[in-house]
Formats: C-alpha cells, structure tokens, sequence
C-alpha cells in the first residue's frame, strides 16, 4: 500500500468531498470546514492554519488541521511552575515564546483535529503526519512538534510517536454530560435533594438581584450584543484561569458567528440592561458543545453569575434535544458536581533540534504535571427518594426550580 499526503493553505482549497470521506469517524463539529474556516479568518494575524489530506492508493483514509503558532510555553504549565519561574518572565518576558506547529488549532475545547475514514490503518496514518509535520517544522523554524489533546483509546495508535522522540503530557480534562433530559428542571428531578437544593438556591439567588437569561441564536442579534465591551469579560475569566490555553480574539467570534449560522449560541446573562456573563454554545447535529464564558466579577459573587450562565446554557442543551453535551476543560470540581464525565486528554510533543529534545523529555512531567480527571459525583438518585414536608420533596422542588428557570430565562 502506498501512503501520501496533500497540503493545503485554506480549507477553500481542499476537495470537500474527500475531507468527508477522511473525516468519517470524527465524533465533533471541530472539523466542519465551516468551523475551520472561521478560524482560519479569525487567527488570519495570529496563525497559520493548513489542512491535511492522508491517502492510501490514491484514496482519501485521515485528515488533520495543522497550525503554526507563537506560544508562551509557561503559560501552559501549572500555576507551581509559573510561580517558581516567574522572576524568568520578569527579566526575559519573552523568553518562553516559541514558534510550535501543532496538529490541532489554537483553540482549545478537548478535541483532536486528527480524524481517519472507517477502517483506516491509524499507525501508519500517524508516521507519514509525523514525517510531514517534521518537514514543515524544518521549513518554518518552529521549535516544537506538538499533537493535541487526544483521548485514552487513542494511545495504542500515537505509541509510535515514543519511539519518533515524542513526550507524552497530560493535558486539561474535558467533561460532558452523559445523561439527558428534557430540561433544567427534568435534570434537576434526577438529582439527590442535596444538590437539586444547591441549583435552586442559586437560581433563586440569580432570580432576587434581578437578573434575567436570553439565548441568542440570530446571527445578526449576537453581532449586536457582542461588542468590544461584552468581550472583555470573556478576557477577565482568562486572567483568572490556572490554565491559560489561549486568548481569542472578538473577531474570532464573529467569524464563528459569520461561518456558523444558526449554530453558533449565545447565552447572555443581564442584570437589569447590563450584561454581567455569557456562555457561547455550538450545535452539531445531536451534540452540544458549550465552549468559553465571560464573566463581570463584580455581580458574580451577588448573583452567581457564573452558576447560572452554565445551569441556563445546559437548560437550552437540553430543550434542543442535544443528546450529548460537553461542557470544556477547567472548572473540574465544578463539573464533577453537576454530574459530568471526565476524560483524561494527551498531547505529544517533541523539540525539534536535539536542546530542546533533550530538556522536554526531561522535563516534561515537572512542566506538565499529571491531570486525571475528577469522577463524577454521585448526584443522581438511584431509585425514588424518602418522602419530605411539601416545599422539601423532589417533586416540588423541581417545581420550584421549573418556576425559576422560566422566571429567569
């Protein structure tokens, strides 16, 4: 069998019916040409971004998105490491920036870009990426070769990538919800009254400071809302993050709005006429993936902001009928607590001159330290609970938080 590969500089230019075929078994809208193109136009400044043909015998069998990027490598460590080299960044702040070529985008929501038709041979699909991604890494003085964030049963296929040079790393979990329900209400009938009892406080707690939800699909009605101003608050909780992946731009969320017509959400939390949080959502087929939020921290204490844009934004997930909903990296005891299911995610890196090499694999596991995922609480009842005083018992309590979520949203 004879193995080769096509190159291309936009996903405008790769034969469309061929990435379908390639991408056969990707399980995310992250592969979509529309949702590439939008991140082609909306990294144009920051990066670039190349698509990937893998062919057998002259017919497509795995497609990845490449992207050459300018990293700031402590930004990606722990928040121990950063504390321990932060007087580095103080004398040489440019120090850990570095050109890196990745296979997957800058743009970080716990998905692979590297997907492979039925009955692909995933290993040698891997060796002919390597070799290329080696080559375009000679060619444009990147310093690092990195594959990202790849799940467990994706580790028997990358173990070639160790014997290539590679590190493996953890990287952030990613959650989702494995159960569904008709609505925010339906969920919180599922939950033991401990925690259905902490979503209505908080609802109600939302409810009493006046603030109200909206979820905007109109494409025209979220380039409105989301200005400069509303975007800053997105930029506010990646100040706050322990793990800083990335920055995205306002543009960039009007070219996945522009790209993704009517499946790109906007979740908008107001107090009064102020927005005071956002979550942005984006609908493929039967999943539902909710991406990044923005949050003004001086309402969240007093509202709960950030509870009820995430407690709202599943509420729509689930009226969509969206039978699987991920909920992002971050944020893990949060998650854990609403039911989610973690899943630990890899990435594979190697230098690409024999320094660089050599600190990696002997310091990765001090940079990247492990990240298991938390298991999920045990917060659904197994059968029906024991009876309680009415105002207490699991019927009237999701109610109680059917009225709310309808008074708020």
């Amino acid at each position: 069998m004879t193995y080769s590969y096509r190159l291309y500089g936009s996903i405008d230019q790769v034969p469309l019916a061929d990435w379908k075929v390639a991408s056969q078994e990707g399980s995310h809208g992250f592969v979509d040409p529309a949702f590439l193109r939008a991140v082609e136009k909306g990294f144009a400044e920051e990066a670039r971004i190349l698509h990937v043909l893998i062919d057998q015998d002259g017919e497509p069998v795995a497609c990845a998105s490449l992207c050459l990027y300018q990293v700031d490598l402590l930004m990606l460590a722990s928040p121990r490491i950063r504390d321990k080299v932060g007087w580095v960044q103080k004398v040489a702040p440019r120090l850990g920036n570095v050109t890196i070529l990745m296979c997957g985008l800058p743009f970080s929501a716990g998905q692979s870009n590297l997907t492979f038709a039925s009955g692909a041979d995933r290993v040698r699909v891997v060796e002919v990426l390597d070799t290329l991604m080696r080559q375009l890494a000679r060619q444009h003085g990147a310093r690092l070769v990195v594959l990202k964030e790849f799940g467990a049963d994706d580790r028997e296929y990358l173990a070639p990538l160790t014997r290539r040079g590679y590190c493996s790393a953890d990287s952030a979990p990613s959650y989702a919800m494995s159960r569904t329900f008709p609505d925010l209400a339906a969920y919180c009938e599922a939950l033991k009254s401990h925690y259905r009892s902490g979503i209505r406080k908080s609802l109600e707690k939302f409810e009493r400071a006046g603030c109200r939800v909206v979820h905007l699909e109109d494409p025209d009605e979220i380039r409105r809302v989301y200005t400069p101003d509303v975007h800053r608050l997105y930029e506010k909780v990646v100040g706050k993050a322990e793990l800083k992946l990335e920055v995205l731009s306002h543009r960039f969320f009007h070219e996945l709005v522009e790209q993704l017509s009517g499946r790109a959400t906007l979740t908008v939390a107001y107090r009064g006429e102020r927005i005071i949080g956002f979550g942005w959502g984006l609908s493929t087929g039967p999943a539902f993936d909710g991406l990044f939020c923005g949050i003004d921290y001086d309402h969240n204490a007093e509202c709960d902001t950030y509870f009820n844009v995430i407690y709202h934004s599943l509420d729509h997930a689930f009226r969509r009928g969206s039978e699987r909903i991920t909920v992002g990296q971050t944020a893990d005891a949060f998650k854990a607590r609403l039911g989610c299911t973690g899943t630990p995610r890899y990435i594979y890196a190697r230098g690409t001159g024999p320094v660089l090499s050599w600190v990696l694999r002997r310091s990765v596991g001090f940079i990247f330290p492990s990240r298991p995922p938390l298991p999920p609480n045990d917060v659904f009842k197994v059968g029906r609970e024991k009876a309680r005083p009415a105002g207490r018992g699991s019927r009237d309590g999701g109610s109680r938080i059917r009225q709310v979520a309808q008074a708020t949203g």
